[in-house]
């Protein structure tokens, strides 16, 4: 195709590109609707609309969509198991130290579902238990989140009710948390309230925040921006009343009842990403990236929102305090380092670079950095940062939280499961239980443990106690626990019961396919089928990714054909009836 055959209008809506073959296929993408023009990631519709969801949707995000945001592996119990083992040291050493003040203060930001705090209370109070300490009664723990529906949901579902009198909730912003707790009424009696805490948690926090993508060409820089467009083959009038027009006015209102709007309608947008010149100087630490951009790579994630997180938080922590982070994201610097961006349900998150972090505080002094031997396959990662390094705290942490330590805990779970697989159940039995010596409290372990004992060793009266036990940890986050201990009563004939489960996990997650799949052989054994049948098309209807399709159709047609069977006996008991009475000839 020579140049003249082009649309006229080629060169009029697109930017100049390379090549003829570059400058087709960006005229086909300019043909689409857009609703908001390029701008950098942070500023796009998908960022906000991500974050505009978070705050809405609250813990629901977690447990009750069709693609939640996974929250398990910093929530098992684990996590805050070492975590307050780290505290309780730091706590010791600023007692022998005469620093410990009479009221303790701690800070978690972005609560989630709530049971890391929960399960860190746990074992902390067990702590100063054992070691006949006071520090649990001193405690007042801040469980902060910019959400105030995220907040709400915790209290509501009572996950912290046994800690009642030690745990405050506060609607933070994570990018000014100075700000929102200045002046806070609870640390009136404190001797320096602009420091208040010994500790910070931040867990899959830094994702959360505004980060940019930048690209290093000679001495050019170019940033990662994202345009929103319609998406393609959508015909916007047979989902929704709004226009193209309207929409793009939406997307330009800062109200947030206009980003509510372009909630609803999210589903049928699509991001397009271009990298675009940008002034070095304007970007949040600037300056610092100019300097280090050598020992940073030719590609860099600019973590700048969890950089000014991290500089404000600490100068909020005590000198001997620390901040404890885990999160996800690149933990070496490469030539190709590539552009980390995940989506959860409807969030948008982008992972942390930790190597730029720790230029910025480590490096320059700024605190201790502190980092464990680090591994690529767990998805998390934990660093202490901390204004002076305390020896017996640095060695609590690496050794809490080292790559071996993780392994250790994993080896008899991982040789159990490797035996179930090979019908070796009595074996699997024995490396669970060393598993159970070591976790006892991990309500995920305990799940798992019971499904085996229902459906490997067949032994449903003690699966039924072990899902009581893991409930006993987390009765309100879990739709999976209700359903494993539904299935153990099923197994063990106790069918009136397991309706019960199966119907609390539907109250945890209202959109669980598994819960309704499981009440249609509920309804099977009570001869419902028209019920049996109801139940499984309203799973079918909610398994949007098809993973229970085969199954709930193949049920179907069992229960289809038992309806049948029935009907037919009716049929012909009807007709011997009225043969019996059928006047002779």
């Amino acid at each position: 195709m020579s140049a003249e055959r082009l649309p006229k209008n080629a060169n009029a809506t697109v930017p100049v590109y390379g090549s003829l073959a570059e400058q087709v296929l960006a005229e086909a993408q300019a043909n689409r609707e857009t609703i908001q023009n390029f701008v950098p990631l942070a500023e796009s519709l998908e960022w906000e609309l991500g974050q505009q969801y978070l705050r809405d949707r609250g813990n629901k995000a977690f447990i009750a969509d069709s693609s939640p945001i996974p929250f398990v592996i910093n929530n098992d119990g684990t996590l805050s198991r070492n975590a307050a083992e780290v505290f309780f040291t730091s706590l010791l050493e600023a007692d022998k130290a005469g620093t410990l003040e009479e009221d303790i203060f701690v800070l978690e930001l972005g609560i989630g579902v709530g049971l890391f705090c929960r399960f860190f209370l746990d074992h902390f109070q067990a702590l100063c238990a054992k070691k006949k300490k006071s520090y649990y009664s001193r405690l007042c723990y801040i469980a902060g989140d910019i959400s105030e529906r995220m907040l709400t949901d915790v209290l509501r579902h009572g996950v912290l009710a046994n800690h009642l009198g030690r745990v405050r909730t506060r609607i933070v912003n994570a990018l000014d948390p100075d700000k929102h707790l200045e002046g806070d009424p609870a640390f009136r009696n404190l001797k320096n309230p602009a420091r208040p805490f010994r500790a910070v948690f931040l867990n899959y926090l830094l994702d959360c925040l505004p980060a940019a993508v930048l690209q290093f060409d000679g001495d050019r820089v170019k940033q990662l921006h994202v345009r929103t467009c319609v998406a393609r083959n959508v015909k916007l009038s047979e989902y929704t009343d709004w226009t193209v027009k309207q929409l793009q006015e939406l997307a330009r209102s800062k109200d947030p009842h206009a980003r509510q709007e372009l909630l609803e309608v999210y589903g049928l947008f699509a991001s397009e990403y271009d990298y675009r010149p940008v002034d070095l100087k304007k970007l949040p630490n600037g300056g610092f990236l100019a300097e280090n951009r050598n020992r940073l790579g030719e590609r860099i994630l600019h973590s700048y929102g969890a950089i000014q997180c991290l500089g404000k938080l600490l100068g909020m922590i005590v000198e001997d305090g620390f901040i404890l982070v885990n999160d996800y994201g690149q933990t070496q610097t490469s030539r190709d380092d590539e552009f980390e961006h995940q989506r959860f349900s409807l969030a948008t998150f982008v992972g942390v670079n930790f190597p730029l972090l720790k230029a910025y505080f480590g490096d320059q002094g700024k605190c201790q950095w502190l980092q464990p031997s680090s591994g690529t396959e767990r998805g998390i990662h934990s660093r202490l940062l901390t204004p002076k390094n305390i020896p017996e705290v640095t060695s609590q942490f690496i050794v809490r939280f080292a790559d071996h330590a993780y392994e250790k805990l994993q080896e008899p779970i991982q040789k159990a499961r490797m035996c179930a697989r090979a019908g070796r159940f009595e074996l699997a039995s024995d490396f669970y239980m060393q598993a159970l010596k070591t976790q006892p409290g991990n309500w995920v372990l305990l799940n798992e443990v019971s499904m085996f004992m229902t459906f490997q060793m067949r032994d449903p009266k003690r699966a039924t106690d072990m899902a009581k036990l893991a409930l006993s940890h987390n009765p309100t986050c879990s739709a999976e626990l209700w359903n494993t201990l539904g299935d153990a009563l099923y197994e063990f004939g106790r069918t009136g019961e397991a309706k019960g489960a199966y119907q609390q996990a539907m109250a945890v997650n209202a959109a669980d396919v598994r819960s309704r799949f499981n009440l249609a052989f509920v309804y099977m054994r009570e001869k419902d089928y028209p019920a049996a049948l109801r139940s499984i098309a309203e799973a079918l209807a909610l398994d949007k990714m098809g993973e229970y399709r085969e199954r709930l159709l193949h049920k179907q047609q069992e229960v289809l054909h038992h309806m049948t069977q029935r009907h037919q006996q009716e049929y012909l008991l009807l007709i011997n009836l009225v043969s019996k009475y059928a006047k002779p000839n």
